[in-house]
């Protein structure tokens, strides 16, 4: 009978094999890992939600406070930095200084400004333009209607604005009723949470390597930028002279919205963020995206009735095109520096137009 010790023994020997084999992968990480912090190559990202946000149970996510990192799209490359109170922007305290005014902007990734620089986004623009007013840039990436009510129920209402600025853009309907973030349903005319603790869009172990690992960041960063790649060869015509657009961001809806339904939960939506809005004390209007002209005809009778004044982008970012302006980034289509000047000037005009803010102390 053959001894069973030689059998146990190329167990063990495998085992020893595959042990050494993970720790001198895990050292070899190590060593990249110090490399890339001494040549000081930072963290980079090709998704906004996967390099920017943090899991929230309430919102879905948010954005991380305190992070800096640089942000890669095709086409692209831009520094993004936010406070400790996770926004993209400076550091705002709640109490109010004396004789400045305050705007609170909320939206997705149109008002975070997806591939531009800080300096450059229309929140930046607007604030230097006005003087003595706060201009305080509360866009989360991939946020709907539904999100941006519970982020100003927690958090926005605490900066305590003057006046707040809704940005509503194409995608908002359907997300708002089966996004991957917080949902709504209506039961009687009252809306009713249907997902709460919202469930994650990451796993926890990739949110903290992706936040603390040089290494992870760069290796999740090439491999989205594969996927993006083959996706394009796979789809795109050949003649295609722009980049991919990163899918979780476009503006495009995967199905169109149950005729009616979406409409009317976004509309109870928006009733209540603007009831939330007034009994703050603040002032409360709408700006909308460039979007087809029946959802601009739905929202803009929606706000009138209402009596909420209505900032419709659509007509002069294309005029900004005819003039030859590329208002859009390449290969995507979130607004880039010459519309972030239009956005801008566009608001000023609007604010000015429709008496928004108070007169400055």
């Amino acid at each position: 009978m053959r001894p069973a010790w030689p059998a146990f023994g190329g167990r063990a020997s495998a085992l020893v094999n595959l042990t050494l084999a993970l720790a001198g992968t895990a050292v070899a990480l190590g060593v990249l890992e110090i490399a890339l912090r001494v040549l000081g190559i930072e963290r980079a990202s090709y998704h906004a939600i996967g390099g920017f946000t943090i899991y929230d149970p309430e919102l879905g996510w948010r954005l991380a406070p305190s992070r800096e990192t640089v942000f890669k799209g095709a086409h692209f490359t831009v520094r993004v930095s936010h406070n400790a109170d996770g926004l993209r922007d400076r550091p705002y305290p709640r109490e109010r200084e004396p004789g400045r005014r305050r705007v609170l902007i909320l939206g997705d990734s149109f008002v975070w400004c997806w591939g531009v620089e800080q300096e450059r986004c229309f929140t930046e623009r607007l604030e230097a333009a006005l003087g003595d007013t706060d201009v305080i840039n509360a866009g989360v990436p991939g946020y709907s209607t539904a999100q941006e009510l519970l982020f100003y129920e927690r958090e926005g209402r605490r900066y305590r604005p003057d006046l707040v600025l809704l940005v509503f853009v194409p995608n908002d309907v359907v997300e708002n009723l089966r996004g991957l973030g917080p949902r709504f349903r209506l039961e009687d005319g009252q809306l009713v949470a249907t997902n709460v603790p919202v469930p994650r869009r990451k796993d926890a172990l990739g949110e903290w390597l992706n936040a603390h690992s040089r290494v992870f960041a760069e290796l999740n960063y090439m491999a989205a930028m594969l996927r993006e790649s083959s996706h394009e060869l796979r789809h795109s015509p050949v003649h295609a002279a722009a980049g991919p657009a990163p899918r979780e961001e476009q503006p495009t809806a995967p199905a169109l919205a149950p005729a009616g339904k979406g409409e009317r939960l976004t509309e109870a939506l928006l009733d209540r963020l603007a009831a939330d809005v007034k009994g703050d004390g603040a002032r409360f209007a709408a700006v909308l995206e460039a979007m087809p002209p029946p959802m601009a005809r739905w929202l803009h009778g929606f706000f009138a009735a209402r009596g909420i004044p209505c900032l419709e982008l659509g007509p002069a970012l294309r005029m900004a095109e005819v003039r030859g302006e590329r208002v859009r980034l390449i290969g995507d289509p979130h607004v880039a520096t010459a519309g972030q000047a239009v956005v801008t000037s566009e608001l000023l005009a609007f604010l000015e137009r429709e008496r928004l803010l108070p007169d400055s102390r």
